[in-house]
Parts: C-alpha cells; structure tokens; sequence
C-alpha cells in the first residue's frame, strides 16, 4: 500500500475522530448545563416549599394565606415534581382536617358587602 495513502486515510480519519468528539463534548456540555440549571432552580424551589410548609403550619392566618399563595407559585414550576405534588396534597388535606376541627369564623364567611 503507497505510504501517502496510509497517511491521507489515517489523517481522514483523526479529523472524523476529531470532529466527533466536538460533536459529543458541545451535546454533553449543554446536558450538564441543563442539568446544573434544574439542580440549582430545584435546590431554591425547595427552599421555597420549606417556608410554605413551616407558614402553613404556623398558628397565624395571615402566615396561612402566605403559604397558599406560595404554594400555588411553587407548584406551577417545571421542576415540580410528582412527590411534590404529592406533598401539596397532604397539606391540603391537613389545612382541611385544620378548618374542621376550628370550625368556620368570620374570615371563612363570604363578604357581602359589595
């Protein structure tokens, strides 16, 4: 086989080589870009929840209407998972459980005065 052949195939295919791991470092340096994103949003989302959960178990109503407002935030994310889901669920059924033993007061009537 002539020596310039060998060479021109062994060449051809370093750049083959070459131009593959481009490709696979650009596709998996944006894998962990994303992922790093999802990390960091999901650590500062859970730090949210956190304080929802510790508002909503708080004695203050007005720590309770916080909490449901943050809540529904909270679980219109994208990285809301479905044990998250399943979280809200609980507390849902809790502030439930909640109210019954309370009661109905004057701040769960309707307003009529319109």
């Amino acid at each position: 086989m002539d020596v310039g052949l060998v060479s021109a195939v062994v060449a051809l295919v370093g750049a083959a080589v070459a131009a593959a791991s481009v490709v696979v470092t650009l596709i998996e340096g944006r894998r962990t870009r994303r992922n790093t994103e999802f990390s960091v949003h999901r650590d500062l989302w859970w730090q949210r929840w956190t304080w929802v959960v510790e508002r909503a178990l708080s004695r203050d109503p007005d720590d309770h209407d916080a909490a449901a407002l943050m809540t529904y935030a909270l679980t219109t994310r994208s990285w809301a998972t479905r044990d998250d889901e399943r979280a809200l669920t609980e507390l849902e059924k809790a502030e439930r459980r909640r109210l019954g033993e309370r009661g109905p007061t004057k701040e769960d009537e309707p307003d009529d005065h319109r």
